[in-house]
């Protein structure tokens, strides 16, 4: 059955149905390998809000799935295109349409680049909190649709906190306004936080109004420490989250982490025999905080500690932690994943996924944003494998079992997607899954969201 596109009225947005075109619409960045060659049967580049209604409005009467993207950079395939479905494509979408520094907010088209948006507020004294380890090459929108996280949400939340209104467009072609530009909202039920997070499955975000940040002042105290394993570094990470001094970051390495960025960068952050590493940050030096933070670590057994609040000395820290993806990635194909565990529960999670075994030839990595519990246990598996691994696989389930034994969560900040399903109902319950389900159907009746995501 053919599609006829004459009855899609696109005001300003491009049709795309060039086989070739499309092949970049099956797939994510980071997750080809499990694509498998989807076609789509089209895909659109929205120009406006106008463009986005249309293709809904078409889509809906033509019952045809619809997958949103921007910059396609989703490690849980959230956004490549289905067999015979449309993609809408809202990276042409990438304006800063306001800054109100008087009213602390930007207002911001979906295919917006965060670190864009950053650079830009910078300049009048302020920034944008939500800090993914893809800041340079992910969407604001995409960062809203997945609540993105990162290094920063320790002390500044998910990008959730950081939202306070949308607009969106539904499944049948309506726009609703959600929120709005003040900080305090409570008319009606929270409709704005239930669509962050919903990876494009019950509408699709075309404007986003966000929270700025007045920039800290003074240079922010930076330090790295050592420690003889997991287990001791999460004291250093329970003594710094109590202590008062509230970090902004507390990011952990565990060994294999150190000797590949080790590896990359030149550097010797393992001379003294560590097995785990801490990289914390405060956003300024008060008095006595450097020798505060020195003076915890080292009741907390670490066996090496340098902190200093000088400015060049803290992006050499920084970097070392946003190579981490690229210092794996020099073993193989990552495959990565995104848990989180109730802090008490951090040495259980690490003594866990360090002795997992494995028959195929891997490297497998582990660390993340200990003062969350949030930790991505990453497996580099051979560049020319067909998929993942049965027993990479085997260990992948191993670790949510685990998780959700724990009381933890098997999605912290990446999302859901395809890759997650069979987990949501084991970690959410059969009864809020299904009430879960009736949100999506009420929103959705057609399930052309983006079906098969999410739940």
């Amino acid at each position: 059955m053919t599609t006829d596109f004459s009855k899609l009225n696109l005001p300003t947005g491009e049709l795309i149905t060039d086989s070739d075109r499309l092949k970049e619409y099956g797939i994510n960045k980071f997750t080809q390998e499990l694509n498998n060659g989807n076609q789509p049967l089209a895909a659109i580049k929205a120009q406006s809000i106008a463009d986005v209604q249309a293709v809904m409005k078409f889509a809906n009467s033509q019952r045809l799935p619809v997958t949103a993207r921007a910059a396609a950079t989703s490690i849980v395939n959230s956004s490549a295109g289905l067999d015979g479905g449309l993609v809408l494509d809202l990276s042409p979408m990438n304006h800063i349409l306001k800054i109100s520094i008087p009213d602390q907010i930007a207002i911001v088209e979906p295919g917006v680049m965060n670190g864009d948006l950053d650079q830009a507020v910078r300049k009048s004294g302020y920034f944008f909190a939500p800090d993914p380890g893809s800041k340079p090459i992910s969407s604001v929108g995409g960062n809203i649709a997945t609540n993105a996280g990162g290094m920063s949400s320790l002390k500044y939340g998910t990008t959730k906190q950081s939202v306070y209104g949308l607009k969106v467009v539904l499944a049948d072609g309506t726009l609703v306004k959600l929120g709005g530009p003040t900080f305090k909202n409570n008319t009606g039920y929270d409709l704005t936080d239930l669509f962050v997070g919903s990876e494009g499955t019950l509408g699709i975000i075309v404007e986003a109004t966000v929270r700025l940040m007045p920039l800290p002042f003074g240079n922010p105290v930076t330090g790295l420490a050592t420690f003889e394993d997991m287990k001791q570094l999460s004291v250093g990470v329970q003594k710094l989250s109590g202590s008062g001094l509230y970090p902004s970051m507390m990011e952990a390495l565990n060994d294999t982490s150190i000797e590949a960025l080790d590896r990359l960068e030149g550097t010797n952050l393992a001379g003294d025999g560590a097995s785990a590493l801490l990289i914390f940050q405060l956003d300024s030096a008060a008095a006595g905080s450097v020798a505060a933070s020195k003076k915890l670590l080292k009741e907390a057994g670490a066996l090496q500690i340098s902190v200093t609040d000088d400015a060049d000395y803290a992006k050499k820290i920084i970097k070392i932690r946003q190579d981490y993806y690229k210092a794996e990635a020099a073993y193989g194909r990552l495959v990565v994943e995104d848990v989180a565990v109730p802090l008490s529960k951090l040495p259980d999670l690490a003594a866990f996924v360090e002795k997992l075994e494995f028959t195929t030839k891997v490297k497998a990595f582990l660390g993340g944003h200990a003062g969350d519990g949030n930790f991505h246990p990453n497996i580099a598996i051979p560049k020319d494998s067909q998929g993942v691994p049965a027993d990479v696989q085997a260990a992948i389930d191993q670790i949510f079992e685990y998780v959700i034994s724990l009381g933890g969560t098997i999605s912290s900040e990446h999302g859901i997607g395809q890759l997650k399903n069979k987990w949501v109902v084991p970690q959410l319950g059969e009864a809020t899954a299904k009430l879960q389900q009736q949100i999506k159907a009420a929103l959705d009746p057609n399930n052309i969201l983006n079906p098969g995501r999410k739940l």
